[in-house]
């Protein structure tokens, strides 16, 4: 009897990058299916059969948390494989990315061959023992609006917070006079401002910190599909 193929699931917005992702992963086997934002493709992974997810890395959920971790958090898939596969190529992402609890991080544009390569490796392998565990601190977390994020932090409510990032198109309808009040707010309370394009005009994404949380460790053996 033939062995099922292992269903992996592509998240992205982009529609481009999930058709050329979807065409080099069923042709080595896989079969393929895809979710445009983080709400539809939780739904995918809670209806079942997915064995690896490859997606986008700031994808909300329509909560308070990403896809990454949403998945981790839910006892029913914390095994699934999952692969954050992204522009963003600081070591602050990566990071992020590894807390979440993301298994590999691979960086746009990546070659076909990396691309099938991680995903055999991780479909094939055992899940590593040292895999991060995450937390209630480690998730990313939303606010309607930057004012109301410093708020919090200043209040004390988001203690753990390191960065928070907002619509760049927003940021660039204010005046010299507030941006330069949100600065001088966001210094005096030690956490980093910063603008994206991708993301709305009408909420902010917190970040936590992992600096000395030793429950946010992500010290992990290096792995061949680790960039």
């Amino acid at each position: 009897m033939p062995v099922p193929a292992k269903t992996v699931l592509i998240v992205d917005p982009d529609p481009y990058t999930r058709a050329l992702l979807a065409d080099q992963l069923s042709s080595t086997g896989y079969e393929v299916v895809e979710a445009m934002d983080g709400p539809n493709a939780l739904l995918r992974v809670r209806a079942g059969g997915i064995s690896l997810l490859l997606t986008e890395l700031y994808l909300g959920t329509g909560s308070d948390e990403c896809l990454i971790h949403a998945v981790r958090r839910d006892k029913a898939h914390r095994k699934t494989r999952i692969i954050a596969h992204t522009h963003r190529a600081s070591d602050a992402d990566r990071e992020w990315a590894m807390r979440a609890g993301a298994d590999a991080y691979l960086i746009k544009p990546t070659r076909a061959q990396r691309v099938r390569y991680v995903v055999t490796r991780l479909i094939n392998e055992r899940a590593p023992n040292s895999a991060v565990t995450p937390t209630a601190s480690s998730p990313m977390v939303r606010r309607e609006s930057l004012d109301s994020a410093l708020v919090d932090i200043e209040g004390g409510a988001l203690a753990s917070t390191s960065c928070i990032v907002f619509g760049r198109a927003w940021w660039e309808q204010l005046s010299l006079a507030e941006r330069k009040s949100y600065r001088r707010r966001a210094k005096a309370a030690r956490v980093s401002l910063r603008s994206d394009s991708v993301l709305g005009n009408h909420f902010v994404e917190v970040r936590g910190r992992s600096r000395d949380d030793v429950g946010l460790s992500t010290e992990r053996p290096e792995s061949p599909y680790r960039r």
